[in-house]
């Protein structure tokens, strides 16, 4: 069992490679992220987290050659909103916090990259109702259950918040994620593709 204080992203390629025969490449894990649901995840990563420093070492690697970093690019949009209190729902290594360092940013994820980070599944948060301005998911719509998500940035966001996605182009059928949002309590404000990525601007509305 590795102990997790010897975790961190990047991994040292010995450890990378000791965890990647254990867990798999890139898509491998990816996949059962994707497949499974989140409270399955968490209860997995909770125990050993490792796979999920994997994961965001892989992640890391890969954004080496995007054209844009979508976590980056919805930190532009919020740069003018410091008066709204944003979670981040799948933060990884806090790149949005990281971008915003004059807002209130609240980090969740499955598991915490530092200690500021709340470790929760992204369906069943600790935060109170209507406690958010603004709700981020950005590439985290992964699991099984993820319209619970949307439900729980609803339930978190106040009257009349800010829900931002940003998701692969490629990975959604037409109207799949539209109908999800209208269906959860939002009202798609604004809808855009740039590059590879789609992203998303809508507000709570039900």
């Amino acid at each position: 069992m590795i102990e997790r204080s010897r975790l961190q992203v990047p991994l040292p390629p010995e450890l990378r490679e000791k965890i990647r025969r254990r867990h798999g490449g890139w898509n491998e894990v990816h996949d059962r992220w994707v497949r499974a649901n989140s409270s399955t995840v968490h209860d997995r990563l909770r125990d050993d987290p490792e796979e999920w420093y994997l994961y965001h070492d892989f992640y890391r690697k890969a954004r080496e050659n995007w054209p844009e970093v979508p976590a980056e690019h919805l930190a532009r949009q919020l740069e003018s909103r410091p008066d709204l209190r944003i979670g981040d729902f799948g933060c990884g290594e806090c790149l949005l916090r990281d971008a915003l360092p004059e807002h209130d940013v609240v980090s969740l994820d499955h598991v915490g990259i530092d200690g500021t980070v709340i470790e929760c599944d992204m369906a069943h948060t600790p935060l109170e109702d209507g406690t958010l301005g603004a709700a981020v998911f950005s590439l985290s719509l992964m699991g099984k259950n993820w319209t619970d998500y949307l439900a729980e940035a609803h339930r978190t966001l106040q009257p009349f918040g800010l829900l931002f996605i940003a998701e692969p182009v490629k990975r959604w059928n037409e109207g799949v994620l539209d109908g999800a949002l209208v269906e959860a309590g939002f009202k798609v404000a604004q809808d855009e593709q740039r590059d590879s990525f789609r992203y998303i601007t809508a507000m709570k509305v039900g």
